[in-house]
């Protein structure tokens, strides 16, 4: 699916997701054969001058220049074949302004070495005063043109694959048309509008913006204030004193959690520095209760930088799916354990979920959620049926206690009571568990349906008393909703002769009931470690351990991640 967002429309330029040859007019060899090149031939003397250096290029013999290596071979080459190798950078002005600009990446996340900005401001100063000649000039023509078109991929699409980081990814990618991306290219360069372009292509919702903005600030504390580990000899309770405290008071005022720090001497932990605690507790998902403890010292004893780059990557994160949005959809964030609902773009209602353990990680991926069941029943998965069979050696009436009934392969019933569950092998067990609906249901009164490869629903649960937990990574894999009976109402809200009601009296019958949403409505599945909300950042632990990969992967140097697409896609 072709994805577009609607301010980016004239932008399409900076999108490198073509299925490009090596030259425009490449002729097709027969097997076996070497593959010819032919370019029409330069019409000026700078043009000469390009086509020679793009030469090993076109060839497949280079794909760096000036020991810097390219960010779309393809699409560079057959962007300069199609202008004759006519060069673009014609303002020098302009082109070294252009080199600011890429060197502002770092504020979206992304590193400027990606874009060749230390190259090309070394290149350019060696240009001015060489008076505009030599070879270094048609370097720094194709190394600028190069470094926005990357630049702009990863705005767009983020630097590192999430396929890769990810199996179960599958959110699509921008393609797009190559004449409009060269004509698009001219303009804006010709317009000087590639600020206004390159800013339409990051993520246009304001938590994005906001966290850029996070980013910036935690940057500067890690280069400019000394970090070092606070130690806690024993847990601080309100009211006590201890010799951290004044380290813990600094970091929180750094932090702006602690507008003052207190006076007084020995600190003690109440009064304003105890409510401080509690903030930074709420901000880093810890139970805020103002008491210092393990968790909460190691979560303050995460550096600066550290946060720094965790930031970086949920801004990666973002880019992943910016471009998927539609105007209503669900996000769940497994690392947040949250479910927000927007409506119109805007955050309409959220609730807390319940993820599935690190030994069952929930996967990431994009559906669409069609319907409901009211009252499910619930077919226990081959992965989960041994834990039945292992309840059944222990009591032969569990499956009435629970409300199972067994089934063979066909969906017909099968008798219970002639099975010797003792002898019972999990791999070889041939019939299936049903749970029927009941108060007991392991699926509650509700499951939400959006198809997918990985048998994931969203569901009640009669197990409520876990959404009191900090961490709630229990599942095997589904995710449980916390008030799953509202989330219904606000997704059948504008269906017909729906009402408040409408959900209870389906739900007293006792009947397994499919309720059709009017429209499928989007859902992405998430892993965000760090968000702002409101203005303020708040980070969630890394409970799947997906940081660190990431993290490592987005530091790394760049290399080509611009998909082949259709020629003639729009």
């Amino acid at each position: 699916m072709t994805k577009l967002r609607p301010v980016a429309a004239s932008l399409l330029f900076l999108l490198s997701t073509l299925p490009i040859g090596i030259a425009a007019s490449q002729t097709q060899e027969p097997a076996g054969t070497e593959a010819s090149v032919q370019v029409q031939a330069p019409a000026s003397e700078q043009a000469r001058q390009l086509a020679l250096l793009l030469e090993p290029i076109l060839l497949g013999e280079s794909d760096t220049v000036h020991n810097q290596v390219l960010g779309s071979i393809d699409l560079l080459s057959r962007f300069y074949q199609n202008r004759q190798f006519e060069p673009l950078w014609l303002d020098k002005d302009y082109a070294r302004s252009v080199i600011s600009l890429l060197g502002d990446a770092a504020k979206e996340g992304l590193s400027p070495a990606d874009y060749h900005v230390s190259a090309l401001n070394e290149l350019y100063q060696k240009v001015s005063q060489s008076g505009w000649r030599g070879d270094d000039l048609f370097t720094l023509e194709l190394l600028l043109t190069d470094g926005v078109i990357t630049y702009g991929s990863h705005l767009l699409n983020g630097k590192v694959n999430p396929a890769l980081v990810d199996r179960t990814w599958n959110y699509d990618e921008v393609s797009i048309n190559f004449d409009t991306l060269a004509r698009e290219l001219d303009r804006h360069v010709k317009e000087q509008s590639l600020d206004k372009a390159l800013e339409s292509l990051t993520p246009q919702y304001q938590p994005y913006k906001e966290l850029k903005q996070h980013l910036q600030r935690m940057q500067t504390l890690a280069d400019s204030e000394p970090f070092s580990v606070i130690p806690l000899d024993a847990t601080i309770r309100k009211g006590a004193s201890a010799s951290s405290l004044d380290e813990i008071a600094k970091r929180l005022s750094q932090l702006g959690y602690l507008d003052n720090i207190p006076a007084e001497q020995p600190l003690t932990l109440s009064g304003e520095l105890f409510e401080a605690v509690k903030r930074f507790q709420a901000h880093h998902a810890l139970k805020a209760d103002g008491i210092i403890g393990k968790g909460t010292m190691a979560a303050m004893n995460v550096s600066f930088a550290d946060r720094a780059d965790q930031i970086r990557i949920n801004l990666e994160r973002a880019r992943w799916l910016s471009a998927d949005l539609s105007p209503d959809f669900l996000i769940v964030n497994l690392a947040g354990y949250q479910l927000r609902l927007f409506k119109q773009n805007q955050l309409n209602w959220e609730t807390d979920i319940i993820i599935g353990k690190v030994s069952s990680k929930t996967p990431l991926f994009k559906s669409k959620l069609k319907y409901m069941v009211a009252n499910p029943t619930w077919t226990v998965p081959r992965s989960i049926s041994r834990e039945i069979i292992w309840h059944l050696k222990k009591d032969p009436n569990y499956l009435e206690k629970k409300n199972f009934v067994l089934r063979t392969a066909s969906g017909a019933p099968a008798n219970s009571h002639g099975i010797d569950w003792q002898t019972v092998n999990p791999r070889s067990f041939p019939y299936w568990f049903v749970q029927q609906p009941s108060a007991n249901n392991a699926l509650g009164q509700i499951k939400f349906i959006f198809p997918n490869a990985h048998s994931i629903y969203l569901h009640d649960t009669p197990s409520k008393s876990l959404f009191s937990q900090e961490d709630r990574a229990f599942s095997h894999g589904c995710i449980r909703v916390k008030d799953p009976l509202v989330l219904a109402d606000k997704l059948m809200a504008s269906a017909p002769n729906w009402t408040p009601d409408t959900l209870q009296r389906h739900l007293a019958t006792g009947e397994t009931k499919q309720i059709f949403l009017n429209e499928p409505l989007d859902i992405l599945i998430m892993y965000w470690t760090a968000e702002s909300r409101a203005g303020e950042l708040y980070f969630y632990k890394d409970i799947y351990k997906r940081d660190d990969s990431l993290v490592k992967a987005l530091k790394a140097p760049r290399t080509a991640r611009l998909y082949a697409a259709n020629d003639n896609a729009q």
